[in-house]
Order: C-alpha cells, then sequence, then structure tokens
C-alpha cells in the first residue's frame, strides 16, 4: 500500500501544484510566476485583438495622415511648385491619405471622437493652406533647383508707348508668368519700359548706342539713348506704320551699318479708333445730334460744342504724341495750309486750355488724368482721344507714372466716332542688333509675344487693355461706357512727307508761347554730382539745348533765385524772342546765392509774364530746383495758388536730385490743376528740358 500511497500524495501535490499556478496566474498583483510557469507558451492574438490594434492606431494618425495629405495637395494645387511627373504623384497620394484617413473616421462609431477629429482636419487644413501661400516663392525655388534642372532663361527687351503703356505693361507681364516649358520652367524674362516717340526716334537717328561726346554729337547734343531713353530693345511696339516707316529712316541715317529690321516685318497687333470724348450730359442734351457717329468734320463738331454747348475741347500735344498728330490732319484738312480753318481751331484750343488750366498733356491718358484731377467725375470739358485711353480711365487703371489719382470715379466722358478721325494701328517690331549671340533665342521669344499681344489665350485677350484685336468683330471691350463695337475702324497711315507738313503747318498756327526759366543758384546747386559738373551747370546746359525749339513768334525769358538783397531772383535774360548765342555765358557769370525765395520768384514771374502778354499768346513759367533749402519767406503757398487762380500762367516744377514732388514743399504747389511737377535725376535734366520744351514751343528745330 506505500506505492498507492505515494502515488496519491502525488497526485494531490499535482493538484496543488496546478492550483495554485492557476490562481498566480490570474493574480491581479501582477507578481512573477514561480519559476516553472515561465516556460509555458504565451496566450496567442485573435483577430479581435488585431482589429482593436489597427483601429486604435488609425484614430491616433488619422489627423497626420489627413495633415499630410492636405499638404502635398498644397503643394500642388496651391504652390503649383511640382513639375511632372512629381504633380501627378502628388496629387494623387494627396487624395489617397487624406480621403482615406477621412473614410476610416467616418466608419468608426464614436461620433463625439468624429466630431473632434473633424474640428482637428479642418485646422489642419487651414494651417497648410496658409502655410502654402506663404511659402510659394519658396516652393518655386526648390523646384527650380532640386527638382527641374532649368536653362537659362532668354532675356527679352521691350519698348512700349507712353500712351497706354500701363496695359501693354500688365499683358508683357501676364505672358512672363505663363510663358514656361512642360517642367514649369521659365522660358524668358521679358522685361519693358516705355519711352515717347520722339525719343524713340532720336534714339533710332544715333543707332540706340551710347554717345561718347554727348555735347559734340551731332543730330543729338546731349542726349545719350541708353541713359536717356532705355537699352537696345529687342521688340518695338510702335503706334503706326508712319513711326515703323520713320525709324527705318533714322537708323538709316546712323553709323549702324547693317538691317536691324526691315519695314515689312512689321507685324500688326491691334488697333483703338481716334475718338472725340463728351462729357455725357453733353451727348443727351442733343449734341450731334444724339448720334455717337458724326459725318460732319472734327472743326464743325468743335465749333457746335463751343458755341451751343458751352464746352471746350482739350487734346494732347501734337508734337508728342502720334494721336495729336492724326487728329491735325482732321483738324487742318487733307490739303493743310497755314491760316483758315486750321489757324482758327489753334486759337479755340488755346482758348480750351487756358479757361481749364490744362495745358498740352505728354500723351493721351495723362490728358485723361489731368482732367479728372481738375474736374473730378463730373468734366465740363472734351478729350480729343483715343478709345483705348479712355477705356484705361474707365476700368480705373493706371493712367501713367505721374497720375496719383485711383480708378474710383472716372470722368463721365462717351466717345463720340468719325470715319475722318483715324486710328493708331499699333505694330511689333523686331530688333536684330547684330551683336547678338541670342538672336535666334530672342527671335523666337519676340513672336512668340507678339502672337500673344494680337491674339491673347482664353485667359486673356487684346480687349482687356482696351484695344481691338486684327480680326476685332465687334464684342466686348474692357472699360466700355458708351462704346459703339459696330464702328468700322480704319487705319489710315501718313507718309514721312505728309506728317513733316503737317508739322511744319502747325508750327506757323499754333498760337505762340512766352516761356520763362527760373533755375535755383543756391549753394546746393552748385556742388558737383556725378561726372564732375554741378546741378546748375547741368541745369544751365539743359536750358541752352532747350533754346533750340524756340519758333519763330515764341518768346523766352531766364531768371535765376534767390538774389541777395530785397529781391527774390536775378534776371539773366528778360523776356523776349530768340536771343541768339550768350545764353551759357549769362548763366555762368550769375552769383551763388543762399537761401531760397521760391513762393515769391514764382509770383514776380507770373506778374512778369502777364505784363508781356501780348493778344492770343499762351503764358508758362518753368521752375528747376533741389528744394534743399526750405523758403521761410512771409510769401505761402496759399498765396502762389491765389495768384495763379487770377492768371493764365502754367506753372512747371522740375525737382532735381534728392527732391521728390510728393515733398511738402512742392505737394503744396502742386495742388492747383495748373501745376505740373516732375521728377528728374542729375543726368536726366536735359532730357526732361528737352521733352518739356518741345510741349511748349514749335520743336521745329
Amino acid at each position: 500500500m506505500p506505492d498507492e500511497e505515494n502515488s496519491t500524495a502525488e497526485d494531490s501535490a499535482g493538484e496543488n501544484s496546478r492550483t495554485e499556478n492557476d490562481t498566480d496566474r490570474d493574480d491581479p498583483t501582477g507578481a512573477p510566476p514561480p519559476a516553472d510557469a515561465t516556460d509555458r507558451p504565451a496566450p496567442r492574438m485573435n483577430e479581435a485583438d488585431v482589429a482593436r490594434i489597427v483601429a486604435e492606431s488609425l484614430r491616433r494618425l488619422a489627423p497626420a495622415i489627413t495633415g499630410i495629405g492636405v499638404l502635398l495637395l498644397c503643394l500642388e494645387l496651391l504652390i503649383g511648385a511640382a513639375a511632372p511627373p512629381w504633380r501627378t504623384v502628388l496629387i494623387i497620394a494627396g487624395i489617397a491619405l487624406a480621403g482615406g484617413s477621412w473614410l476610416v473616421d467616418l466608419l468608426r462609431d464614436r461620433k463625439g471622437r468624429r466630431r473632434s477629429i473633424l474640428a482637428v482636419v479642418v485646422g489642419v487644413s487651414v494651417f497648410f493652406l496658409v502655410l502654402g501661400y506663404i511659402l510659394r516663392p519658396v516652393g518655386e525655388r526648390l523646384n527650380d533647383t532640386l527638382l527641374v534642372d532649368c536653362a537659362d532663361p532668354v532675356e527679352l527687351s521691350v519698348v512700349v508707348p507712353v500712351d497706354g503703356a500701363a496695359g501693354f505693361q500688365e499683358s508683357i507681364a501676364e505672358f512672363n508668368e505663363r510663358y514656361t516649358d512642360k517642367d514649369r520652367c521659365r522660358r524668358a524674362n521679358v522685361t519693358s519700359y516705355s519711352a515717347p516717340w520722339p525719343a524713340v526716334e532720336q534714339a533710332m537717328r544715333l543707332g540706340w548706342e551710347h554717345v561718347e561726346d554727348t555735347e559734340d554729337a551731332e543730330d543729338g547734343a546731349l542726349f545719350d539713348p541708353l541713359r536717356d531713353v532705355g537699352p537696345r530693345p529687342h521688340l518695338w511696339i510702335a503706334e503706326s506704320r508712319t513711326q515703323v516707316d520713320l525709324a527705318a529712316e533714322a537708323l538709316d541715317g546712323s553709323d549702324v551699318d547693317y538691317e536691324v529690321f526691315a519695314p515689312d516685318d512689321a507685324e500688326p497687333i491691334g488697333l483703338t479708333p481716334l475718338v472725340l470724348a463728351v462729357p455725357t450730359g453733353v451727348l443727351g442734351e442733343g449734341f450731334n445730334g444724339g448720334s455717337p457717329i458724326a459725318d460732319r468734320t472734327l472743326p464743325e463738331l468743335i465749333t457746335e460744342l463751343g458755341d451751343v454747348h458751352g464746352t471746350p475741347v482739350l487734346r494732347s500735344d501734337p508734337e508728342a504724341t502720334h494721336a495729336g498728330l492724326l487728329f491735325l490732319r482732321a483738324l487742318y484738312g487733307r490739303d493743310a495750309a497755314p491760316g483758315g480753318t486750321g489757324a482758327r481751331m489753334e486759337n479755340r484750343l488755346a482758348d480750351a486750355a487756358a479757361e481749364t488750366g490744362i495745358a498740352l498733356s505728354p500723351s493721351d491718358t495723362d490728358l485723361l488724368c489731368d482732367l479728372s484731377t481738375a474736374q473730378g467725375s463730373i468734366p465740363t470739358a472734351a478729350v480729343l482721344t483715343t478709345e483705348a485711353a479712355l477705356a484705361r480711365s474707365n476700368t480705373g487703371g493706371s493712367l501713367g507714372d505721374e497720375c496719383a489719382i485711383g480708378g474710383d470715379a472716372p470722368p463721365a466722358l462717351v466717345p463720340v466716332y468719325s470715319p475722318e478721325l483715324g486710328a493708331l494701328d499699333y505694330q511689333a517690331v523686331g530688333l536684330d542688333w547684330n551683336d547678338d549671340a541670342w538672336a535666334e533665342r530672342r527671335a523666337a521669344v519676340a513672336e512668340d509675344l507678339r502672337t500673344w499681344l494680337a491674339d491673347g489665350d482664353d485667359g486673356w485677350s487684346p480687349a482687356d487693355m482696351g484695344l481691338r484685336d486684327v480680326r476685332y468683330a465687334g464684342g466686348a471691350i474692357a472699360g466700355d461706357e458708351g462704346f459703339e463695337h459696330g464702328f468700322a475702324a480704319e487705319a489710315d497711315p501718313m507718309s514721312a512727307d505728309e506728317l513733316t507738313a503737317l508739322r511744319d503747318v502747325y508750327s506757323r498756327n499754333r498760337v505762340p508761347t512766352d516761356v520763362l526759366l527760373a533755375i535755383d543758384r543756391s549753394a546746393t546747386m552748385n556742388e558737383p554730382v556725378g561726372g564732375g559738373a554741378s546741378r546748375f551747370e547741368l541745369a544751365a546746359q539743359g536750358a541752352v539745348a532747350a533754346l533750340d525749339y524756340l519758333g519763330a513768334e515764341d518768346r523766352v525769358g531766364v531768371w535765376t533765385f534767390p538774389a541777395e538783397g530785397s529781391d527774390s531772383h536775378t534776371p539773366v535774360l528778360d523776356i523776349g524772342p530768340d536771343p541768339g548765342g550768350g545764353v551759357a555765358e549769362a548763366l555762368e557769370d550769375t552769383e551763388v546765392s543762399h537761401g531760397v525765395d521760391l513762393h515769391q520768384t514764382v509770383v514776380d514771374g507770373i506778374a512778369a509774364l502777364e505784363a508781356a502778354r501780348e493778344g492770343e499768346r499762351l503764358s508758362a513759367m518753368v521752375v528747376l530746383t533741389d528744394g534743399a533749402d526750405a523758403d521761410d519767406s512771409p510769401t505761402t503757398a496759399a498765396a502762389v495758388r491765389d495768384r495763379l487762380a487770377d492768371s493764365q500762367v502754367r506753372l512747371y516744377l522740375i525737382a532735381v536730385g534728392e527732391a521728390s514732388c510728393r515733398s511738402a514743399s512742392f505737394s503744396a504747389l502742386a495742388e492747383d490743376s495748373r501745376v505740373t511737377c516732375f521728377e528728374a535725376a542729375e543726368q536726366q535734366i536735359t532730357i526732361t528740358f528737352d521733352g518739356l520744351f518741345s510741349q511748349l514751343w514749335s520743336g521745329d528745330a
């Protein structure tokens, strides 16, 4: 029986051992199991355990996955930084990550938690949208430097006319942004600048190159194209076929011994009809029978406006704008001759300028700016202008660098059309200067830009800047306020001989002008600047060059200011006809004075011009100063404005050096519509004089 007793004891011990082990395994205190229990295999996970762990992981990662997806989408859709094939990868990955995590969250049966996840997703999305917008430039640079090896873009320089320059420059900037290859690499870097036609013509005559000795340069005294106009352009936007022919003739007479362009290679890009823009109420009162299309001559229309409706007519300067020249042809007739109707119209237009205080403007957009500044949104004057300039004004777009007004309330003007007025026919001219290793590539870019300007694409049209494209057959034009889409505008370019004859008749018909020039002679004007010459010496050189514009009936006077003693100024040349030589020497002999007496000098100048006025004459005072000294005299800017209001004098201020037209001393005067302020760096004094005096005088030098 001992064996049975032993067996029973062992069985009892085993039972006890198993019971203890089971108790230990279930012990919530976590006490370590006996040594013999560690060799037992761990329990296996079932499907429910796996599903629980995966669901918990997805729950925790859902916001991060969604955020990554949104970030990838932002990089592509907002930044646009990725190039193919990365673009497709980013879009697919972003949608998959964001959509997948969102779906998992929707399938979970925890509504309160889902709402919190939704808040996280929205917050992450907004964060990355803002971050993507801020980092867009960085993304573009990373794309250029890391993802794609972009070739150097072609550098292309474009010169555009002053009239409508802002519209052309905006269009060119849009082209520049979109002109990329399949890898989103920029194919060209196109820069544009504006220049008036007289300066472009003179630059062509000099071969558009640096003039070593500008004082002795034949046909271009004191004029350097590269400095005074801009770099040699590779594409030129001309306002008419006439300008293209004249530029070709000018280049033929230059030192350039190769063909820069052939006139027949010029390509049209659009046109804009010339119009007589009248106040809306005047057309409603029955002007031209209330019709927007006239079948009478321009002199008849101007006469009706003045005699019946009391509406003066303003225009831009025919010496500076091609539109002004075309209007001359409509004023004088095809067989232009001095005197007669043309002279009568010139007198009427001169009276309108004196009445409104708005003199000849250097561009049509400048004229509309002057009108808006002087008369606001309800003008009392009509304007000879172009449909494109009127469109620009109506849209509230920029009217030029010198125009400070916005477009909230443009002048309420509607166009009146006439077949005899003609149109500007814009031409794109590619220029090959023969010293260019990139000529072929530049020509290809220039052709693509020309096509863009002429035809546009789905996102842009020439009508966006107020132009009618070459295939225009009606349709909306930006700034359309009473435009006649059905009017068939036709360009009728002038020949070079016709243009020369027209300018000659204009110089005889135009009302003569008296100009009084006052130059600052203070100590700061005597300090040397770039090139060693002082500001006063540069001003004296510019004044002498400007005398070449003096017409046979024009008169000029020259003062310096301040003066020693009680006088505000020192007379150098009394108001009179062409003085011939000796002006430079007389200016050189003047003495430097201290302080400044700007306001009293202007008041005295107005009095001198009024005293010299004889019959039908225009009067203008031109003041050049660096504004370095404060005017402490008892005469205030308000006193100057009051004196101007009682006169028929127009005041032009030229701020040189560091002086600004926005400074207190100049802006207080420029509040008056009869005051125009120009800013000119030292090396720009001559070209500023050149442009201004070509407006004031006949410009038949």
